[in-house]
């Protein structure tokens, strides 16, 4: 029965997919039916403020924001959204260009921030391995997390994976973190530091990283 679920689910975005005529990406066909072979799992649970959608929201999105038609010539494929309602999206630029970004709302320029999904992934997890604090209390968040991780390997690159692998091998162990150039620092259990994290999030980042706009109708 979940695997029937699996792949109903997969299959809907493939179809709304061609609708809009843009690619869906293998590794997230994979990555969306681990997520729903497996629900008690929860993949990418361990992810900060990430909600997947299922089709019938991924195509009312596109319809009443981010339809083709309405674009120039971008091209939208909503996944999954913060709680704040902003979509995680397979996105094509005018250009050709290609990845997945964040679609911020009011017009705000948004970068095309991972070439695909599993650098994508990759980030959001090395974004956690620096700040647990949001998560459940858990005997020992090396298990928990590189359990999560094992699970949707088969979505990652191989480089991604053992990248994760290796950062969730180590010890968690607390740190200094500052929210931001004014924050008050605080102790946080982290895997790595903050000056790692970026410099791996650099490594992870669309090679183009070109900003663009998703605009409605009437803001035009």
């Amino acid at each position: 029965m979940k695997y029937g679920k699996d792949v109903a689910v997969v299959e809907a975005f493939q179809r709304l997919a061609r609708n809009i005529d843009i690619e869906f990406p293998e590794r997230l066909a994979t990555l969306m039916g681990i997520a729903h072979t497996h629900p008690a799992t929860a993949a990418l649970s361990s992810l900060e403020d990430f909600i997947w959608l299922d089709a019938e929201q991924a195509e009312r999105e596109i319809n009443e924001w981010l339809n083709p038609d309405d674009q120039q010539g971008r091209t939208f494929l909503p996944f999954a959204a913060t709680g704040g309602g902003e979509p995680y999206c397979v996105v094509r630029l005018e250009n050709g260009a290609s990845g997945i970004a964040q679609v911020l709302h009011f017009a705000q320029p948004s970068p095309l921030a991972h070439a695909d999904i599993s650098s994508f992934v990759t980030r959001e997890y090395v974004r956690v391995a620096r700040d647990l604090s949001w998560l459940p209390p858990r005997a020992d968040f090396s298990v928990a997390l590189k359990s999560e991780v094992a699970l949707i390997q088969s979505a990652l690159l191989p480089a991604d994976y053992a990248l994760l692998e290796s950062i969730f091998s180590r010890q968690c162990v607390a740190m200094n973190y500052l929210a931001g150039p004014r924050s008050i620092p605080k102790i946080v259990k982290a895997f790595i530091s903050q000056d790692e994290e970026e410099s791996l999030a650099a490594r992870l980042r669309h090679p183009n990283p070109i900003e663009f706009e998703a605009l409605r109708a009437w803001m035009r």
